[in-house]
């Protein structure tokens, strides 16, 4: 990321397209460009190392690669990378599995923006202070 005037950039990865949509519009709304959207882990992974975006929303549960599939293999090659896990799950599995993964954040669905936010700007800040 360079100095802070520049947007923040993402992509967004979820099996349902209309999800993507409008996931990707909130996060432009608040000032977060969105420079890939994808439908499956496979696409996470692709997406990113094409794109390199400062953070990268996935979702858990798609086909293809799920998004613990995705998170896992970006953290291999690119331990910096930050990552945000969006599910619906709620178990104490899933939890476990991506406290395990070292995400950067999780949001659950239905997203509360402000929260998802935060998590952003926590990010952002963890990245100017290195």
């Amino acid at each position: 990321m360079s100095d802070s005037s520049t947007k923040i950039t993402g992509i967004v990865v979820d099996d349902e397209p209309d999800i993507v949509d409008v996931f990707s519009e909130m996060l432009e709304e608040r000032g977060v460009e969105v420079v890939g959207k994808g439908f499956n882990g496979k696409d996470a992974i692709d997406l990113y190392f094409a794109n390199k975006p400062d953070i990268v929303f996935v979702d858990m549960m798609m086909p293809d690669g799920s998004g613990f599939y995705a998170i896992k293999k970006i953290r291999e090659k690119d331990k910096e990378a930050a990552l945000i896990a969006v599910t619906a799950d709620v178990t104490s599995l899933t939890q476990e599995k991506l406290k395990k993964l070292k995400v950067n954040g999780v949001v659950y669905k239905p997203i509360d923006m402000d929260e998802l936010m935060e998590i952003v700007k926590t990010i952002q800040n963890s990245k100017h202070n290195k």
